[in-house]
């Protein structure tokens, strides 16, 4: 059934010569204002008299919604008003007997501080598309044109309770007719629609087509050296190929419950027909359930780390090469799976896929009919969002399979979303369509804490494929997750930077240490740490740290990369070492005195999730000629050898760079001075001429004595 638009203004307005109350709130500061608000919603209204008997409370009837209020419209139509509830316990108490507050009330299920959360409901973008204008709206020359129309939900949230909301918000929108695009669906709680996944993978490869480009495609037939190796779901066993296929690939969590490992012992057996049959009973449930669910697409194939991969522990052998070898093509192998399927229910590998099996899910959905016209129905969360409070999410292998992935099914919060460089779609709203160019998954909504009567702002959510040109910002966000073995701390990212080089930098870039080299080495020097650094743990067979100390490799600590520095090499001469854990340095080096700088605070390290207060501490950098010279931050450990020093801590400074500006807490005066990037090193004391990185500070240009000298950096 086509949609049809029709105009309403719903904006209520008061009959001439009707009292208008003002609307309570637990806000009362909020209301400071001589214009009374038409569009906010604190803006008062007339309510009518409470009617138990209608089914919905005053408010609901004077909002009186029709279907035709969530669109279809065109993008540039106004708003309608937000709309107050009253605090969640007065919504919930009318629950009773309004079923329009019964479904906010049961929708809320984290709810904090209920007897001073206020309700609001807003209205929010959510589907937008282009379809052909009318013909009368054609060019005068017959260039066909397009319009965007779009189609909106209600998204109901809290005011802010301090610094936090007092409940997760979340969406309703109307229940669709069978066959209405862009409107809401039932599902099935208790399992998943197997027709409906295949359709998606259906309608992604015909519509997207040439437009889906995976990163691996190039003009040479791509190919796995010297192999790759897969579960045949056929003949149950492991086979070994090196062209490319159609599989699946599992993106899961291990966690701390006991997970089948293919090892030397026993991969002859599951080389044999039938022999992953045989074990299948001892792997874990989201790797059966992933095995169920690839044999009901259609797939042959499957790929599971830890039966493709041969698991021993690390020794001399050829197998152990196997493994090292699996794993530096892992980004190739999530590259070129035909969809990845991600496990980010629970927080192991026994969570399961819910819903591939009748009855393993519970997916919470709840209806209400308001008119013959109109059923409401609560979306669930937009699959980038129910991800953040995933362990899956939280680790650093899954960085790269979420980044480099063609197609991705993550089932998450009891329900499944599929998600390719397209579109997004999920099981409880009907948005498959050649036409989608935005869903509620690509954007993220801002919601003013104070009334306003501009509507909620929205932003695009950021594009992950966009970021792997931009590899500071892929450091920053795959330093902040979890790595269960440190030794792994670059082969989790290292797919991504083969990606990299391949496709967006020169021929003469690598990545060593995970850090790029060539024209890109000096930049990649001047990361920062975000919390208290701690170097990373020795390579016992080498005597020393396993990463050095200028990779962010070499110590177990997020990372950032200062975005508006601008940066220049100045004649600085740096280049790997015969030995590549090393760095020859041609440098102007001085030497400066550190204090403690008091005006430092944690907000002066940009922040992210799950990040732990810093313990850095921030020195003043300082001068005969200029005491305030800039500043740095260091360990927690300069703090002892300050003491030591009797306050008067001296320590060696090289120039890495120009930059244009200071950041806002570096200098109290002249924030637009020149600057220049420094590093601080600690000699060693072997005798050779070594040092080692400390951290990266901003000082004044003309503080520096200019005094060359050679050094190695490890």
């Amino acid at each position: 059934m086509p949609l049809s638009y029709i105009a309403r203004d719903i904006d209520y307005v008061p009959p001439p010569g009707q009292e208008v109350t003002r609307l309570e709130t637990h806000h009362d500061d909020l209301f400071q204002t001589t214009d009374l608000p038409r569009r906010a919603w604190n803006r008062p209204l007339n309510l009518p008299p409470e009617d138990p008997t209608l089914g919905l409370c005053a408010r609901h009837c004077l909002m009186d919604l029709k279907r035709s209020d969530f669109g279809p419209r065109p993008f540039s139509q106004q708003f309608p008003p937000d709309w107050y509830l009253g605090t969640y316990n007065e919504v919930a108490a009318r629950g009773s007997w309004c079923k329009m507050c019964q479904l906010i009330a049961e929708a809320c299920d984290d709810i904090a501080w209920p007897d001073q959360a206020d309700t609001v409901m807003s209205w929010v973008r959510d589907v937008r598309w282009r379809k052909k204008a009318s013909p009368d709206n054609d060019l005068d020359n017959g260039v066909e044109s397009t319009e965007t129309w779009e189609t909106l939900r209600l998204a109901v949230r809290s005011t802010m309770i301090g610094r936090a909301p007092a409940f997760t918000p979340f969406d309703l929108v109307p229940l669709g007719r069978e066959g209405e695009p862009f409107q809401g669906r039932r599902l099935d709680e208790g399992q998943i629609d197997i027709d409906r996944v295949m359709t998606w993978l259906k309608f992604c490869r015909e519509w997207h087509g040439t437009a889906q480009q995976s990163l691996s495609e190039s003009t040479t037939v791509p190919t796995f050296g010297p192999f790759i190796r897969l579960i045949d779901l056929e003949e149950n066993c492991l086979v070994e190929r090196n062209d490319i296929v159609p599989y699946v690939a599992l993106s899961y969590v291990w966690g701390r419950v006991e997970v089948f490992k293919t090892r030397e012992e026993n991969i002859d057996e599951l080389r044999i027909p039938g022999g992953i049959l045989e074990k299948e009973f001892l792997f874990p449930r989201s790797l059966r359930d992933a095995m169920t669910l690839a044999r009901r697409l259609g797939y042959r194939y499957i790929w599971i780390d830890s039966i493709c991969i041969i698991q021993n522990d690390d020794t001399d052998t050829y197998k152990n090469l196997d493994k090292r070898h699996q794993i530096g093509q892992m980004g190739k192998i999530y590259q070129y799976a035909d969809l990845t399927i991600v496990a980010a229910s629970g927080e192991d590998a026994n969570a399961g896929l819910p819903g591939v099996e009748p009855g393993t899910r519970e997916a919470k959905q709840k209806q209400v009919k308001i008119s013959e016209d109109l059923t409401i129905m609560n979306r669930s969360r937009a699959w980038p969002d129910a991800l953040l409070r995933t362990t899956w999410e939280e680790r650093g292998w899954t960085y790269q399979e979420r980044i480099l992935s063609l197609r991705y099914m993550y089932f998450v919060d009891d329900t499944v979303h599929f998600q390719c460089q397209q579109a997004a779609w999920s099981e409880d709203f009907a948005a498959e369509s050649p036409d989608l160019d935005l869903s509620a998954a690509d954007q993220v909504v801002n919601f003013s804490i104070v009334p306003t009567e501009v509507p909620p702002t929205v932003d695009l959510r950021p594009n992950l494929k966009f970021q792997l040109k931009r590899y500071p910002e892929l450091v920053g966000q795959y330093t902040c997750r979890n790595m269960t073995f440190i030794t792994d701390r670059v082969n989790g990212i290292q797919g991504i930077l083969n990606v990299i080089k391949d496709h967006f930098f020169s021929q003469d870039v690598e990545f060593v240490h995970g850090m790029p080299t060539g024209e890109l080495l000096h930049p990649g020097l001047l990361w920062r740490p975000r919390l208290e650094p701690k170097r990373i743990r020795l390579d016992e067979r080498k005597g020393r740290p396993l990463w050095p100390s200028w990779a962010w490799a070499g110590w177990t600590v997020p990372v950032y990369y200062d975005y508006g520095a601008d940066f220049s090499a100045n004649s600085t001469d740096i280049s790997l070492g015969p030995d590549p854990y090393f760095l020859h340095l041609k440098a102007r080096v001085a030497r400066f005195r550190l204090m403690i700088e008091d005006r430092g605070n944690e907000d002066a390290v940009p922040p992210l999730p799950r990040v732990r207060p810093t313990r850095l501490t921030r020195y003043a950098i300082t001068h005969a000629t200029n005491p305030d010279g800039g500043s740095i931050w260091l360990t927690w450990s300069y703090r002892r050898k300050f003491v030591e020093h009797e306050l008067k801590l001296i320590s060696k400074f090289i120039i890495l760079s120009d930059a244009d500006g200071f950041e806002r807490e570096e200098l109290v005066q002249a924030a637009t001075a020149e600057k220049r990037a420094v590093v601080n090193e600690d000699p060693g004391t072997d005798g050779r001429v070594r040092i080692e990185r400390a951290g990266v500070g901003r000082m004044y240009r003309d503080a520096w004595d200019l005094e060359w000298e050679r050094f190695e950096l490890g």
